[in-house]
């Protein structure tokens, strides 16, 4: 199948619709005029404009960021609020303290919504590990403010690589935990 076999027309609306979402239109220019011409002959109405979200973009995800210049050229460093920075230091040290002593005890408490769940040994140490990528995570916007170099998407580059290895771990230790209290 080629770019243009696609028949559209004896498509419903809400097919044409849902095409329409999901079609990537640089990669199928003549499947996504074709639907175009057969959403507006049904409709009687233009195709819709895309979306954010039509666009690859994650609802929750910031795009990566786009370098700022001056008007003559020079480089404008990112700017990160001082509350911002203040929140983000308070987090990190808060939650490095409460994973630490988590850990030294032995008792990594979790609330949740059915109560909390007590993490001991290796779920304990897995959470520690997401805990601390978290911290890092917080660290690195804050590092991004400091740093007067073109580098911004190097830095969300790290903050994304340790979010995701939060979110491993975090993984990681629940599936532990699981494992920990049904062997014992």
């Amino acid at each position: 199948m080629h770019d243009g076999d696609i028949d559209y027309s004896r498509y419903t609306e809400r097919e044409l619709e849902e095409a329409l979402a999901g079609i990537d239109r640089t990669r199928y220019p003549r499947n996504f005029a074709n639907l175009g011409a057969a959403y507006q002959a049904l409709t009687s109405m233009p195709v819709p404009p895309p979306r954010e979200k039509d666009l690859d973009v994650l609802d929750d995800e910031p795009a990566p960021p786009v370098p700022k210049y001056h008007a003559d050229g020079r480089y404008l460093p990112n700017h990160i609020p001082v509350e911002d920075r203040v929140v983000h230091l308070v987090s990190a040290v808060f939650l490095f303290a409460y994973g630490s002593i988590g850990v030294w005890l032995n008792d990594l408490p979790l609330p949740g919504r059915r109560g909390i769940l007590h993490l001991r040994d290796f779920g304990a140490w897995a959470m520690y590990a997401a805990i601390v990528s978290a911290c890092l995570a917080l660290l690195v916007l804050i590092a991004d403010h400091y740093d007067r170099r073109d580098n911004e998407i190097r830095y969300w580059h790290a903050a994304r690589m340790l979010r995701g290895l939060g979110w491993s771990c975090f993984g990681v230790s629940i599936i532990g935990a699981i494992v920990q209290s049904a062997a014992g």
